[in-house]
């Protein structure tokens, strides 16, 4: 246990951009790396594994899978780079598109598979736990929002919304940066909300009450 705090400290602290002579960051495929491994210890520490050699396996599937990730998200990067060279801007624009969608092909498939490695290491309820870990409790955060927005939800709302932020969880596990995962909910969230104003809610109403009772208690 103390040599595994020991690596966490130690890859938290090496995960930090390195700096090139004139103190502009630099990133290298090592840093990236680096980073990906300081955040594998830190989501394995944060699900409180006891059993040491499941905590181990659970560390190793999460940094294979975040250095895949990695992998596709540099392809996708410079395959888009290259397709705005061409000299059209339909012909940029189409070989963008494929390059996107090839992209999300690979990274489908990617996920499918961490998954499936996963139910063999995690229980359904740890799973979810890591979800929302590695999507730094969007789906929670929503939720309570829409319940202090919106208290009078009825069960059947209360759990179309929770399926539309689930989906946007499972977008944001594939998304390179945290504030594309951000981005994913706030998608979702329309999504959310044109649902809840089809039923019948002012939503721009509830958001100035939320505000006021907000107001009141400060």
């Amino acid at each position: 246990m103390k040599k595994y705090f020991c690596l966490l400290l130690f890859a938290l602290s090496a995960s930090q951009v390195s700096m090139s002579q004139n103190n502009k960051p630099v990133t290298t495929v090592a840093n990236r790396n680096i980073n990906n491994e300081a955040r594998s210890l830190q989501l394995t520490h944060q699900l409180r594994i006891s059993d040491t050699v499941k905590r181990e396996q659970v560390y190793n599937l999460l940094n294979h899978h975040l250095n895949a990730l990695q992998l596709i998200f540099d392809e996708r990067r410079k395959s888009m780079d290259d397709a705005e060279k061409n000299t059209t801007e339909e012909l940029a624009d189409s070989r963008a598109r494929a390059a996107w969608d090839a992209a999300n092909g690979q990274l489908n498939k990617l996920y499918a598979a961490f998954l499936g490695k996963l139910s063999n290491l995690l229980t359904p309820d740890e799973t979810e736990r890591l979800k929302d870990l590695m999507t730094e409790g969007g789906l929670q955060r929503e939720y309570n929002h829409y319940l202090a927005l919106l208290p009078n939800l009825s069960e059947q709302q209360k759990m179309q919304v929770t399926a539309y932020l689930k989906e946007a969880r499972e977008n944001a596990m594939n998304a390179a940066t945290a504030q594309n995962r951000v981005e994913w909910f706030i998608k979702f969230r329309g999504r959310a909300n044109n649902y809840l104003a089809a039923a019948g809610y002012d939503l721009h109403k509830a958001t100035e009450e939320l505000e006021t009772r907000s107001n009141k208690t400060r």
